[in-house]
C-alpha cells in the first residue's frame, strides 16, 4: 500500500510547476504590448517587429526542432510533462529576464529603451509559441496516464 503522504520528490515537482505557471502568467501580463513597442521604435533605426502570430509560430517551430522526435519522448504523461518542462524552463527564464529589463526602464527616451522593449516583446511572444509547442508534444498520441 502506498503512503498517503506525497514524497519529497513529488512535492518538489509540484512546486516547480506552480512557479512555472506563475512565471508564465507574469510573462504574459508584464510583457510590453505591441502598441507600446511600435511607439517606442517609431523614428528609430530599430526594426518594427513581426506580428504576434508570426513570432509565436517561430517559437512553436523552433521548440519542435530543439525537442527530440516524438519517438524519443517519454511515453508516460507525467514523465513526458517533466521532460518538456525541463526543456522549456530556460526559455521561460530568458524571456522573463528580457521582460524584467523592460519593466525596469524608467525613461522611455533612453537610447536603449526601444531595443529593450523590442527584445522583451519578441522574447515573450516567442516563448508563448514555444509553450504551445511543448503542450502540443505533451498531448500527442502514444502517451499513457
Amino acid at each position: 500500500m502506498t503512503s498517503p503522504v506525497p514524497s519529497p520528490e513529488f512535492i518538489l515537482i509540484q512546486q516547480r510547476r506552480r512557479r512555472r505557471s506563475i512565471s508564465m502568467s507574469r510573462l504574459m501580463e508584464c510583457a510590453p504590448r505591441r502598441e507600446d513597442v511600435l511607439k517606442a521604435v517609431a523614428g528609430t533605426p530599430v526594426c518594427v517587429p513581426n506580428p504576434e502570430e508570426a513570432i509565436r509560430a517561430d517559437g512553436f517551430s523552433t521548440f519542435l526542432h530543439i525537442a527530440p522526435p516524438v519517438s524519443g519522448l517519454p511515453i508516460v504523461l507525467r514523465d513526458r510533462g517533466d521532460y518538456l518542462e525541463e526543456l522549456f524552463s530556460p526559455l521561460l527564464l530568458e524571456a522573463l529576464a528580457h521582460v524584467d529589463a523592460a519593466c525596469a526602464i524608467s525613461d522611455f527616451h533612453e537610447p536603449e529603451a526601444p531595443m529593450t522593449l523590442l527584445q522583451a516583446y519578441i522574447s515573450a511572444q516567442w516563448t508563448i509559441g514555444a509553450r504551445d509547442a511543448a503542450m502540443h508534444l505533451y498531448g500527442l498520441p502514444g502517451s499513457t496516464a
